[in-house]
């Protein structure tokens, strides 16, 4: 992965104000971890279409089809999207339609986003919450999916829920800290 990338999502986050505070060490330490499982997608999702296209190409050329592929790659989605979740809340991309909201009062507007915020808050907590009791209850049992790969056990696959809910959680409330502190 090229550093000049990095490099220039930091410019460009100093630039759009995103970041917590410098001086926190725990905020410059959660971004470099947010910015690593950014790296981590990126090489999930060039795995992906490297192996869908082995996969097919060899299924068409020589009719051999890698079992492994398929589960591979939806586990990659799994690991995809809970890994960078908490870096897309920091980069204010997940999806929002403000067009109704714009058209209201401020006091109104404010209120519907604390509703929002705390509806994010209680979903990531449930995320995490459930997502550990299911996946030490997968521990527990020794759980594999026999359908599909029966070497890897499921805590294995679903652990990054609890832990991506988690580290959604934490970004949440960075944005909370920031905006209460940039108040004051």
């Amino acid at each position: 992965m090229n550093l000049r990338f990095f490099e220039g999502v930091r410019a460009f986050q100093k630039r759009q104000g995103t970041m917590m505070d410098k001086r926190s060490k725990f905020g410059v330490g959660f971004d470099r971890l947010l910015d690593f499982f950014l790296a981590v997608g990126c090489v999930i999702m060039v795995f992906q279409v490297l192996s869908v296209s082995a996969d097919v190409f060899s299924r068409y050329f020589f009719n051999i089809s890698f079992l492994w592929v398929t589960p591979i790659n939806e586990w990659g989605l799994v690991y995809l999207t809970f890994l960078g979740a908490a870096w897309l809340q920091r980069e204010k991309g997940h999806v929002g339609d403000d067009s109704v909201a714009s058209l209201l009062p401020a006091p109104v507007r404010r209120f519907f986003r604390s509703i929002g915020v705390i509806l994010a808050i209680a979903s990531c907590g449930v995320l995490f919450v459930y997502g550990a009791y299911v996946v030490w209850q997968l521990y527990e049992k020794n759980t594999y999916d026999f359908f599909k790969l029966e070497s890897i056990p499921l805590y294995a696959v679903y652990v990054v829920i609890p832990f991506g809910g988690f580290l959604w959680l934490l970004q949440i409330v960075r944005e909370l800290v920031s905006e209460s502190q940039s108040k004051h």
